[in-house]
């Protein structure tokens, strides 16, 4: 009899709290600063590009092989035209975050990527930027613009040199 007075109590101090129950798709919890959630490519707005210049650290830490990318053009120029992500196979570890020396990644606070589909879990450069196409559209043209550039440049280095190779050459 004890035991149930006892468990009566709890029940009414718990009638007297305030509800702690959201309803979740109309209402949602506010996320920690600190959540690793969705991955997400920076965009670059002075330079109008992603800040990822194709160097593989990220692929290089991540323990399950998550990442699949391209890159386009050399140095600081470079940039990259395919980029994908298995999130079927991602661990949420946050490394490829750290190893990032662009600044080119981070993981921002959405949680709601379920899918019914494994190809869906696997993301390209069109869903890793927050802009979505255009961002991705505008990095294509931005880093092909910067390879033809570079290619112009070197070709235009190489003919002064063959020039006087040539002179030489008939002297």
């Amino acid at each position: 009899m004890l035991g149930f007075f006892q468990g009566m109590r709890v029940t009414m101090g718990n009638m007297l709290k305030k509800k702690v129950t959201i309803q979740y798709p109309t209402q949602r919890r506010p996320v920690s600063a600190r959540y690793r959630g969705m991955f997400y490519l920076k965009w670059n707005e002075e330079k109008q590009r992603l800040n990822c210049v194709g160097c593989t650290l990220c692929a290089q830490a991540c323990p399950t092989d998550v990442f699949q990318m391209r890159k386009v053009g050399k140095g600081t120029d470079a940039g990259v035209d395919i980029f994908t992500m298995d999130l079927g196979r991602c661990l949420f570890c946050d490394l490829c975050v750290e190893a990032c020396p662009f600044d080119a990644i981070y993981m921002g606070p959405e949680y709601e990527f379920a899918t019914y589909d494994r190809d869906g879990c696997v993301l390209d450069i069109h869903a890793l930027t927050k802009n979505g196409g255009g961002d991705s559209l505008a990095n294509e043209e931005t880093i092909y613009r910067l390879a033809k550039e570079a290619e112009e440049k070197a070709a235009a280095k190489a003919k002064p040199g063959e020039e006087s190779a040539k002179e030489e050459e008939s002297e």
